[in-house]
Protein backbone atom coordinates (compact mmCIF):
# COMPACT_ATOMS: atom_id res chain seq x y z
CA UNK A 1 0.00 0.00 0.00
CA UNK A 2 1.32 3.40 -0.91
CA UNK A 3 1.85 5.86 1.09
CA UNK A 4 -1.08 8.08 -0.52
CA UNK A 5 -3.57 5.47 0.12
CA UNK A 6 -2.87 5.38 4.08
CA UNK A 7 -2.62 9.16 4.80
CA UNK A 8 -5.96 9.20 5.83
CA UNK A 9 -5.11 7.77 9.60
CA UNK A 10 -7.83 8.00 12.62
CA UNK A 11 -6.18 10.34 15.43
CA UNK A 12 -4.07 12.07 13.51
CA UNK A 13 -3.22 15.84 14.78
CA UNK A 14 -2.78 17.51 11.65
CA UNK A 15 -6.35 16.39 10.62
CA UNK A 16 -8.67 19.23 10.28
CA UNK A 17 -12.22 18.95 12.55
CA UNK A 18 -14.41 21.61 11.25
CA UNK A 19 -16.99 20.39 14.23
CA UNK A 20 -17.35 17.95 16.81
CA UNK A 21 -20.62 15.23 16.12
CA UNK A 22 -23.06 14.58 18.77
CA UNK A 23 -23.54 11.40 20.07
CA UNK A 24 -27.36 11.45 18.86
CA UNK A 25 -25.34 11.63 15.05
CA UNK A 26 -24.60 7.90 15.74
CA UNK A 27 -27.71 5.87 15.87
CA UNK A 28 -26.42 2.02 15.24
CA UNK A 29 -29.02 -0.51 13.61
CA UNK A 30 -26.32 -2.52 14.02
CA UNK A 31 -24.39 -3.51 16.75
CA UNK A 32 -21.00 -5.97 16.38
CA UNK A 33 -20.79 -8.12 19.21
CA UNK A 34 -17.43 -9.34 19.73
CA UNK A 35 -19.17 -11.67 22.81
CA UNK A 36 -16.16 -14.32 22.27
CA UNK A 37 -12.90 -13.36 21.45
CA UNK A 38 -11.45 -17.25 21.15
CA UNK A 39 -12.19 -20.03 19.15
CA UNK A 40 -11.84 -23.85 18.96
CA UNK A 41 -10.85 -24.13 15.65
CA UNK A 42 -7.63 -23.58 13.77
CA UNK A 43 -8.35 -22.60 10.52
CA UNK A 44 -5.12 -22.34 8.35
CA UNK A 45 -6.34 -18.48 7.08
CA UNK A 46 -8.24 -17.34 9.76
CA UNK A 47 -8.28 -13.57 9.57
CA UNK A 48 -9.04 -12.97 13.23
CA UNK A 49 -6.10 -14.94 14.80
CA UNK A 50 -8.94 -17.70 15.72
CA UNK A 51 -11.06 -15.33 16.97
CA UNK A 52 -8.25 -12.93 19.54
CA UNK A 53 -7.77 -10.41 17.27
CA UNK A 54 -3.98 -10.88 18.06
CA UNK A 55 -4.46 -10.53 22.19
CA UNK A 56 -5.60 -13.62 24.74
CA UNK A 57 -8.71 -15.68 24.77
CA UNK A 58 -11.21 -13.63 26.49
CA UNK A 59 -15.36 -13.08 26.78
CA UNK A 60 -17.59 -10.39 27.85
CA UNK A 61 -18.53 -10.80 31.54
CA UNK A 62 -21.60 -9.40 33.08
CA UNK A 63 -20.06 -6.28 34.12
CA UNK A 64 -19.68 -5.35 30.51
CA UNK A 65 -22.65 -6.42 28.61
CA UNK A 66 -24.91 -5.22 31.77
CA UNK A 67 -23.95 -1.42 30.82
CA UNK A 68 -23.78 -2.22 27.43
CA UNK A 69 -27.15 -2.98 27.19
CA UNK A 70 -27.77 0.41 28.51
CA UNK A 71 -25.89 1.74 25.43
CA UNK A 72 -27.62 -0.18 22.98
CA UNK A 73 -30.83 1.29 24.05
CA UNK A 74 -29.99 4.62 24.91
CA UNK A 75 -27.43 5.13 21.72
CA UNK A 76 -30.08 3.23 19.13
CA UNK A 77 -33.16 4.62 20.92
CA UNK A 78 -35.70 5.68 17.74
CA UNK A 79 -34.84 2.66 16.01
CA UNK A 80 -37.68 -0.07 15.22
CA UNK A 81 -34.87 -2.88 15.04
CA UNK A 82 -32.03 -3.44 15.94
CA UNK A 83 -29.72 -6.28 15.13
CA UNK A 84 -27.10 -7.73 17.31
CA UNK A 85 -24.32 -9.57 14.93
CA UNK A 86 -22.79 -11.92 17.25
CA UNK A 87 -18.96 -12.61 15.31
CA UNK A 88 -15.18 -12.68 15.18
CA UNK A 89 -15.01 -15.42 18.05
CA UNK A 90 -17.16 -18.42 18.36
CA UNK A 91 -20.12 -16.99 20.39
CA UNK A 92 -20.84 -20.75 21.53
CA UNK A 93 -18.18 -21.10 23.61
CA UNK A 94 -20.01 -18.96 25.74
CA UNK A 95 -23.37 -19.90 24.59
CA UNK A 96 -25.12 -19.09 27.86
CA UNK A 97 -23.58 -16.24 28.63
CA UNK A 98 -24.41 -14.64 25.70
CA UNK A 99 -27.96 -15.52 25.84
CA UNK A 100 -28.46 -13.81 29.42
CA UNK A 101 -26.95 -10.96 27.78
CA UNK A 102 -29.93 -11.25 24.88
CA UNK A 103 -32.59 -12.03 27.42
CA UNK A 104 -31.63 -8.75 29.56
CA UNK A 105 -31.42 -6.68 26.60
CA UNK A 106 -34.61 -7.71 25.37
CA UNK A 107 -36.57 -7.66 28.58
CA UNK A 108 -34.89 -3.97 29.43
CA UNK A 109 -36.22 -3.26 25.78
CA UNK A 110 -39.81 -4.49 26.11
CA UNK A 111 -40.64 -0.86 27.57
CA UNK A 112 -40.26 0.90 24.66
CA UNK A 113 -40.84 -0.18 20.68
CA UNK A 114 -37.70 -1.22 19.93
CA UNK A 115 -37.33 -4.99 18.39
CA UNK A 116 -33.92 -6.62 19.24
CA UNK A 117 -32.93 -8.91 16.44
CA UNK A 118 -30.31 -11.46 17.29
CA UNK A 119 -27.90 -13.37 14.17
CA UNK A 120 -24.92 -15.28 15.38
CA UNK A 121 -22.00 -16.60 12.67
CA UNK A 122 -20.80 -20.19 14.05
CA UNK A 123 -18.63 -22.34 13.20
CA UNK A 124 -20.97 -25.08 13.80
CA UNK A 125 -18.70 -27.74 15.76
CA UNK A 126 -19.76 -26.86 19.30
CA UNK A 127 -23.43 -26.67 19.16
CA UNK A 128 -26.23 -28.56 20.36
CA UNK A 129 -29.66 -29.79 19.58
CA UNK A 130 -30.95 -28.33 22.70
CA UNK A 131 -29.04 -24.94 22.02
CA UNK A 132 -30.62 -24.61 18.34
CA UNK A 133 -33.76 -25.44 19.97
CA UNK A 134 -33.11 -22.30 22.40
CA UNK A 135 -31.72 -20.35 19.15
CA UNK A 136 -35.59 -21.33 17.82
CA UNK A 137 -37.48 -20.30 20.38
CA UNK A 138 -35.33 -16.76 20.83
CA UNK A 139 -35.53 -16.24 17.28
CA UNK A 140 -31.84 -16.04 16.65
CA UNK A 141 -30.89 -16.69 12.77
CA UNK A 142 -27.39 -19.07 12.15
CA UNK A 143 -24.77 -18.53 9.84
CA UNK A 144 -22.66 -21.41 9.09
CA UNK A 145 -18.77 -21.44 8.12
CA UNK A 146 -18.69 -24.32 6.07
CA UNK A 147 -16.18 -24.23 2.83
CA UNK A 148 -18.60 -26.60 0.47
CA UNK A 149 -17.61 -30.42 -0.03
CA UNK A 150 -15.69 -32.07 2.92
CA UNK A 151 -12.62 -32.29 0.50
CA UNK A 152 -12.16 -28.57 0.70
CA UNK A 153 -13.57 -27.01 4.39
CA UNK A 154 -11.45 -30.00 5.79
CA UNK A 155 -8.36 -29.06 4.01
CA UNK A 156 -8.44 -25.79 6.25
CA UNK A 157 -11.16 -25.68 8.84
CA UNK A 158 -9.99 -27.78 11.27
CA UNK A 159 -9.83 -28.04 15.15
CA UNK A 160 -7.64 -27.46 17.93
CA UNK A 161 -6.70 -31.54 17.37
CA UNK A 162 -5.93 -31.51 14.05
CA UNK A 163 -9.63 -33.10 13.77
CA UNK A 164 -11.23 -33.04 10.68
CA UNK A 165 -14.89 -30.59 11.32
CA UNK A 166 -16.83 -30.55 8.17
CA UNK A 167 -19.55 -33.49 9.12
CA UNK A 168 -20.16 -32.27 12.22
CA UNK A 169 -20.62 -28.61 11.11
CA UNK A 170 -23.14 -29.34 8.13
CA UNK A 171 -24.90 -31.49 10.58
CA UNK A 172 -25.78 -28.73 12.62
CA UNK A 173 -26.43 -26.84 9.73
CA UNK A 174 -28.91 -29.72 8.30
CA UNK A 175 -30.62 -29.96 11.77
CA UNK A 176 -31.40 -26.04 12.42
CA UNK A 177 -32.14 -25.39 8.76
CA UNK A 178 -34.57 -28.40 9.13
CA UNK A 179 -36.27 -26.69 12.53
CA UNK A 180 -36.59 -23.51 11.34
CA UNK A 181 -38.23 -24.71 7.87
CA UNK A 182 -42.19 -24.01 7.86
CA UNK A 183 -41.87 -21.66 11.04
CA UNK A 184 -44.04 -18.44 10.33
CA UNK A 185 -41.40 -15.29 10.32
CA UNK A 186 -38.61 -17.53 11.79
CA UNK A 187 -34.93 -17.13 11.75
CA UNK A 188 -32.97 -17.62 8.73
CA UNK A 189 -30.31 -20.25 8.49
CA UNK A 190 -27.32 -19.82 5.78
CA UNK A 191 -24.23 -20.62 5.03
CA UNK A 192 -20.99 -18.85 4.39
CA UNK A 193 -18.09 -20.36 2.45
CA UNK A 194 -14.16 -19.22 1.87
CA UNK A 195 -12.71 -20.70 -1.28
CA UNK A 196 -9.27 -21.20 -0.76
CA UNK A 197 -6.29 -22.47 -2.18
CA UNK A 198 -6.82 -24.82 -5.51
CA UNK A 199 -11.21 -24.68 -4.32
CA UNK A 200 -12.82 -23.65 -6.85
CA UNK A 201 -16.29 -21.30 -6.86
CA UNK A 202 -18.18 -23.74 -9.33
CA UNK A 203 -17.18 -27.03 -6.79
CA UNK A 204 -18.71 -24.85 -3.94
CA UNK A 205 -21.70 -23.98 -5.77
CA UNK A 206 -22.72 -27.49 -7.26
CA UNK A 207 -22.39 -28.63 -3.74
CA UNK A 208 -24.77 -26.43 -2.00
CA UNK A 209 -27.09 -26.50 -4.89
CA UNK A 210 -27.52 -30.41 -4.92
CA UNK A 211 -28.53 -29.54 -0.53
CA UNK A 212 -31.23 -26.74 -1.91
CA UNK A 213 -29.42 -24.32 -0.29
CA UNK A 214 -30.67 -21.15 -2.84
CA UNK A 215 -28.30 -18.14 -2.01
CA UNK A 216 -25.06 -18.64 0.34
CA UNK A 217 -22.12 -16.03 0.56
CA UNK A 218 -19.00 -16.86 -0.89
CA UNK A 219 -16.05 -14.85 -1.06
CA UNK A 220 -12.16 -15.69 -1.72
CA UNK A 221 -9.78 -15.91 0.75
CA UNK A 222 -8.32 -12.60 2.20
CA UNK A 223 -4.65 -12.19 3.69
CA UNK A 224 -4.53 -12.67 7.64
CA UNK A 225 -3.28 -10.12 10.15
CA UNK A 226 -2.45 -13.14 12.68
CA UNK A 227 -2.23 -16.74 10.47
CA UNK A 228 0.51 -16.86 7.71
CA UNK A 229 -0.97 -19.08 4.92
CA UNK A 230 -1.08 -17.51 1.84
CA UNK A 231 1.89 -15.32 0.73
CA UNK A 232 0.31 -12.25 -1.28
CA UNK A 233 1.26 -13.75 -5.05
CA UNK A 234 -0.79 -16.41 -4.54
CA UNK A 235 -3.42 -14.24 -3.02
CA UNK A 236 -4.09 -12.67 -6.31
CA UNK A 237 -3.87 -15.93 -7.96
CA UNK A 238 -6.74 -17.69 -6.23
CA UNK A 239 -8.71 -14.08 -6.50
CA UNK A 240 -8.67 -13.98 -10.15
CA UNK A 241 -8.87 -17.71 -10.29
CA UNK A 242 -12.37 -16.80 -8.10
CA UNK A 243 -13.13 -14.02 -10.52
CA UNK A 244 -13.33 -15.85 -13.75
CA UNK A 245 -15.34 -18.09 -11.46
CA UNK A 246 -17.82 -16.10 -10.44
CA UNK A 247 -18.31 -14.82 -13.76
CA UNK A 248 -19.31 -18.29 -15.38
CA UNK A 249 -21.28 -19.30 -11.74
CA UNK A 250 -23.09 -15.70 -12.74
CA UNK A 251 -23.91 -16.28 -16.21
CA UNK A 252 -24.81 -19.49 -15.65
CA UNK A 253 -27.66 -18.69 -13.73
CA UNK A 254 -28.60 -15.16 -15.77
CA UNK A 255 -29.06 -18.01 -18.49
CA UNK A 256 -30.87 -20.31 -16.40
CA UNK A 257 -33.45 -17.74 -15.09
CA UNK A 258 -34.27 -15.64 -18.45
CA UNK A 259 -35.91 -13.15 -16.74
CA UNK A 260 -37.78 -14.86 -14.20
CA UNK A 261 -38.46 -12.87 -10.69
CA UNK A 262 -34.97 -12.74 -8.82
CA UNK A 263 -35.30 -12.92 -5.26
CA UNK A 264 -37.36 -15.82 -4.92
CA UNK A 265 -36.09 -18.00 -8.02
CA UNK A 266 -31.68 -17.05 -8.00
CA UNK A 267 -29.42 -19.70 -6.67
CA UNK A 268 -25.74 -18.52 -6.26
CA UNK A 269 -23.40 -15.97 -4.61
CA UNK A 270 -25.09 -13.42 -2.57
CA UNK A 271 -23.03 -11.03 -3.82
CA UNK A 272 -24.55 -11.17 -7.38
CA UNK A 273 -28.33 -10.57 -6.43
CA UNK A 274 -27.54 -7.90 -4.16
CA UNK A 275 -25.64 -6.19 -7.20
CA UNK A 276 -28.88 -7.52 -9.89
CA UNK A 277 -31.27 -6.29 -7.01
CA UNK A 278 -29.67 -2.81 -7.09
CA UNK A 279 -29.80 -2.68 -10.82
CA UNK A 280 -33.30 -3.62 -10.84
CA UNK A 281 -34.35 -1.27 -8.31
CA UNK A 282 -32.08 1.36 -9.53
CA UNK A 283 -31.25 2.19 -6.15
CA UNK A 284 -27.23 2.28 -5.56
CA UNK A 285 -25.43 -0.36 -2.46
CA UNK A 286 -25.66 1.13 0.93
CA UNK A 287 -22.71 2.07 2.80
CA UNK A 288 -21.27 -0.61 5.23
CA UNK A 289 -22.73 1.77 7.80
CA UNK A 290 -18.95 1.65 9.99
CA UNK A 291 -19.10 4.90 11.82
CA UNK A 292 -22.41 6.60 11.30
CA UNK A 293 -25.28 3.37 11.71
CA UNK A 294 -23.10 0.33 13.16
CA UNK A 295 -21.19 -0.08 16.15
CA UNK A 296 -18.60 -2.75 16.71
CA UNK A 297 -18.02 -3.87 20.66
CA UNK A 298 -15.20 -6.22 22.02
CA UNK A 299 -15.09 -8.57 24.57
CA UNK A 300 -14.10 -5.45 27.19
CA UNK A 301 -16.23 -3.07 26.33
CA UNK A 302 -14.26 -0.85 23.98
CA UNK A 303 -16.40 0.67 20.76
CA UNK A 304 -15.36 0.35 17.75
CA UNK A 305 -16.54 1.84 14.53
CA UNK A 306 -16.61 -1.66 13.01
CA UNK A 307 -14.91 -4.77 13.76
CA UNK A 308 -12.44 -4.50 11.37
CA UNK A 309 -10.48 -2.40 13.61
CA UNK A 310 -11.08 -4.42 16.89
CA UNK A 311 -7.55 -5.29 17.98
CA UNK A 312 -6.15 -1.70 17.32
CA UNK A 313 -6.86 0.22 20.40
CA UNK A 314 -5.77 3.14 18.85
CA UNK A 315 -9.33 3.20 16.64
CA UNK A 316 -11.54 2.82 19.62
CA UNK A 317 -14.19 5.80 19.67
CA UNK A 318 -14.79 4.90 23.46
CA UNK A 319 -16.58 2.76 26.03
CA UNK A 320 -19.50 1.35 27.30
CA UNK A 321 -18.43 2.27 30.33
CA UNK A 322 -17.31 6.12 29.56
CA UNK A 323 -20.05 6.31 25.87
CA UNK A 324 -18.80 7.72 23.23
CA UNK A 325 -16.15 10.09 22.83
CA UNK A 326 -17.29 12.94 20.32
CA UNK A 327 -12.87 14.07 18.92
CA UNK A 328 -12.41 10.43 18.14
CA UNK A 329 -15.73 9.57 15.97
CA UNK A 330 -14.99 12.62 14.63
CA UNK A 331 -11.66 12.28 13.58
CA UNK A 332 -12.62 8.62 12.18
CA UNK A 333 -15.36 10.22 10.15
CA UNK A 334 -13.01 12.82 8.34
CA UNK A 335 -10.41 10.29 7.86
CA UNK A 336 -12.88 7.99 6.32
CA UNK A 337 -14.12 10.69 4.09
CA UNK A 338 -10.83 11.55 2.66
CA UNK A 339 -10.12 7.70 2.26
CA UNK A 340 -13.26 7.80 0.00
CA UNK A 341 -13.26 11.06 -1.77
CA UNK A 342 -10.91 8.09 -4.69
CA UNK A 343 -14.49 6.88 -4.85
CA UNK A 344 -16.02 9.96 -6.59
CA UNK A 345 -14.28 9.43 -9.64
CA UNK A 346 -14.72 5.58 -9.80
CA UNK A 347 -17.41 3.98 -12.45
CA UNK A 348 -18.23 1.11 -9.94
CA UNK A 349 -19.28 3.55 -6.98
CA UNK A 350 -22.59 3.01 -7.37
CA UNK A 351 -22.77 -0.61 -7.17
CA UNK A 352 -19.85 -1.07 -4.10
CA UNK A 353 -20.77 -0.58 -0.95
CA UNK A 354 -17.59 2.13 -0.61
CA UNK A 355 -14.36 0.47 -0.42
CA UNK A 356 -13.20 -1.05 3.20
CA UNK A 357 -11.07 1.34 5.19
CA UNK A 358 -10.45 -1.46 7.64
CA UNK A 359 -8.06 -3.15 5.33
CA UNK A 360 -4.83 -3.05 7.38
CA UNK A 361 -5.48 -0.72 10.22
CA UNK A 362 -1.90 -1.09 10.98
CA UNK A 363 -1.42 1.22 7.66
CA UNK A 364 -4.28 3.70 8.59
CA UNK A 365 -7.49 4.10 7.93
CA UNK A 366 -7.51 4.01 4.43
CA UNK A 367 -8.76 2.23 0.60
CA UNK A 368 -7.09 -0.97 -0.53
CA UNK A 369 -7.41 0.27 -4.14
CA UNK A 370 -3.83 -2.08 -4.36
CA UNK A 371 -5.86 -5.06 -4.47
CA UNK A 372 -9.65 -4.63 -2.71
CA UNK A 373 -10.95 -1.67 -5.13
CA UNK A 374 -9.74 -4.04 -8.26
CA UNK A 375 -11.52 -7.04 -7.31
CA UNK A 376 -14.75 -4.82 -6.40
CA UNK A 377 -14.61 -3.51 -9.65
CA UNK A 378 -14.34 -6.64 -11.00
CA UNK A 379 -16.98 -7.90 -9.16
CA UNK A 380 -19.08 -5.10 -10.13
CA UNK A 381 -18.24 -5.63 -13.91
CA UNK A 382 -19.52 -9.38 -14.02
CA UNK A 383 -22.75 -8.57 -11.99
CA UNK A 384 -22.95 -5.56 -14.30
CA UNK A 385 -22.92 -7.81 -18.06
CA UNK A 386 -24.41 -10.61 -16.02
CA UNK A 387 -27.54 -8.71 -15.34
CA UNK A 388 -27.81 -7.52 -18.92
CA UNK A 389 -28.14 -10.82 -19.63
CA UNK A 390 -30.95 -11.59 -17.52
CA UNK A 391 -32.80 -8.40 -18.25
CA UNK A 392 -32.92 -9.21 -22.32
CA UNK A 393 -35.66 -11.80 -21.33
CA UNK A 394 -37.25 -9.26 -18.64
CA UNK A 395 -41.54 -8.81 -19.43
CA UNK A 396 -41.63 -5.16 -20.47
CA UNK A 397 -44.14 -4.23 -17.69
CA UNK A 398 -42.08 -6.30 -14.67
CA UNK A 399 -41.74 -4.35 -11.60
CA UNK A 400 -39.03 -4.18 -8.74
CA UNK A 401 -39.78 -6.67 -6.22
CA UNK A 402 -38.09 -6.20 -3.04
CA UNK A 403 -35.29 -8.43 -2.17
CA UNK A 404 -36.72 -11.38 0.69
Amino acid sequence: MSNSQSAAVAGSSNQQIDSLPSPESYRPVMWEIVFSQDCNLRCRYCVTGYGRMGGTAKFMLPEVWKPLSERILQMSAGRKTVLLDFGIGETFLHFDEAMRFLDYLRERASGTEMKIEARITTNGTLVTRKQLQTCLEKNISLIFSIDGPAALHDRYRIAADGKTTHRRALGNFKLYRSMVTGVANGPSCTVSSVVAGDARLQDVSRFWRKLGVQQYKAIPVDRSRHVGCFPQQELMAIRNQYMDDLKQVAFAEAERLKGQELSQNYVGPMGILTSWMSMLKSSPCRSCGAGYSVMCVDANGALYPCQGFVGFPQYSIGSVSEGLIPEKLAHFRAARTQAEKACSSCWARFLCAVGCVAADPRKGIALDTETGCEIAKAHVEVAVNSFQMWSAHRKPNEEAKPQA
